[in-house]
Parts: structure tokens; C-alpha cells; sequence
């Protein structure tokens, strides 16, 4: 029996040598979720359309407060909220006392120093003035989405001035109550400490005697009171409900 060797003769060419695997490119940085708050919709839609340009950006808007659901629903990484809406300052500062995220950039300000040192102690990351770039809006968003402030270099060096004093020199319980409760809340605690009654501290205010009791109420549970004299007691430093 013959055997034949059945394997192809060797031509002297060289073996094809597969070609190298291309490396992957990486995967696209996830988009900063950002959210838009004004009741102008010239506001909202301007903004809107200078960040879709951008893929980095995933955009949605929020017409007016109340806006705890709408942050819940969106989950926005950061909020641009319109300097001009009513009480601005108020819900950024709501925002902050009560944990909710996301950072805050306050755009279309009005250069005054005065109120972005406030607005920064009131919780705000960030501040665009009206004469703010569009670069400058991109890059306010990214700088506070890493959780740094946008903020000009006087004034955030004015708000730690005053932060640090505020520090040193005020009793701790004053310094709770203005950093826990919202201004209307500040005021009926400093009329109650004043001694008025419910009565009178809603004469004083313009508001009915059930909202002071409600507002009383509110003020108790934030910070873990019962009744008027240790509302009195932690006002005065004399018991501290700081932690």
C-alpha cells in the first residue's frame, strides 16, 4: 500500500499573519442631565437650544414651583434656575435645607455682588450674570457638576469672609435657625423669642393665627423643639440642637 502525503506542498510564500485586532474606542461619557426652571419660556427655550447642540447635555425644563416632583422625575445633575423667577433665593435655599440635589446655577443675575454673596450662602454652586458667554454657560455647567462653584473670585472670597465670621462671632442656635428654616420661618421665631403671641406675631405678619401655628409646628420638627422655651433656650445658645 502507497501512502500519499495528502498536506499541500510548501510554494515558499509566507503565511498570511492575521491582521491586529483594533483597540475599541471608548465609551462616551454618560450626558450631564440638566434642568431648566423659569416661568418665561423665551428663558427656557434659549437656554434649550444652546445646550442640544451640545451631546454632552441631556436637557429638560420645569415651567414654575413647586418642583420637588419634577427634580424627583428628571433627576437633573444640575438645575439652571432663572435669577428672575419670585423668590429664587427662597427655593435654592429650601432646596439646600432639605437635601434635595441637584446643584444650582443661577443664570441671568444682574452683576450685583451683594446678592450672589447671599446666593452662595443660600446653596448656590453657581452664578451667570446676563453679559455670561455662552462658553461661559457650558462651562459653569461642567465646573458645578463636579461639584465646584462658578462664582467670580471677589465674590466667593466675600462669602467665606462672612461665612467664617458668622463662625466666630454668632451663637450656635441663631446660626441653626438661619441656616435650617426659610426667612418667614426666621421671622416668627424672632417674634416669638420677642414674647408676641400666635395673635400677634399674625397681626404683625399679615398672615391668619392657623398659619403661625402651622409654621410654629414646621419649625418644631426641624429642629427637634418642644414649645416655645426651648425655641427660646436654642435661639439664645442656651441648648443646642445643632447636630
Amino acid at each position: 500500500m502507497i501512502w500519499r502525503d495528502t498536506q499541500p506542498a510548501v510554494t515558499g510564500q509566507t503565511a498570511v499573519q492575521p491582521a491586529p485586532a483594533r483597540p475599541v474606542p471608548p465609551l462616551p461619557a454618560p450626558a450631564i442631565r440638566v434642568c431648566l426652571l423659569s416661568d418665561s419660556a423665551l428663558f427656557r427655550s434659549g437656554i434649550r437650544r444652546l445646550l442640544t447642540g451640545d451631546r454632552s447635555f441631556a436637557v429638560s425644563e420645569i415651567k414654575a414651583p413647586p418642583i420637588r416632583e419634577a427634580l424627583r422625575r428628571n433627576a437633573p445633575h444640575v438645575l439652571v434656575v432663572d435669577a428672575h423667577i419670585p423668590g429664587a433665593l427662597e427655593l435654592c435655599r429650601d432646596l439646600r435645607l432639605n437635601g434635595v440635589r441637584p446643584w444650582v446655577i443661577l443664570a441671568g443675575a444682574d452683576g450685583d455682588e451683594r446678592w450672589a454673596v447671599e446666593a452662595l450662602k443660600a446653596g448656590v454652586r453657581g452664578i451667570l450674570t446676563k453679559s455670561a458667554s455662552v462658553e461661559h454657560l457650558f462651562k459653569a455647567i461642567r465646573v458645578v457638576h463636579q461639584g465646584e462653584v462658578w462664582a467670580t473670585s471677589r465674590v466667593i472670597a466675600q462669602t467665606m469672609a462672612e461665612l467664617a465670621s458668622r463662625v466666630v462671632t454668632r451663637p450656635a442656635g441663631k446660626m441653626a435657625f438661619d441656616e435650617r428654616l426659610s426667612r418667614r420661618e426666621q421671622e416668627i421665631v424672632q417674634l416669638v423669642v420677642d414674647g408676641l403671641s400666635n395673635l400677634e406675631v399674625a397681626t404683625r405678619l399679615g398672615i391668619t393665627e392657623a398659619t403661625v401655628k402651622a409654621h410654629l409646628t414646621h419649625i418644631f420638627q426641624k429642629l427637634a423643639l418642644r414649645g416655645r422655651s426651648q425655641l427660646a433656650a436654642c435661639y439664645h445658645g442656651r441648648l443646642s440642637r445643632d447636630t
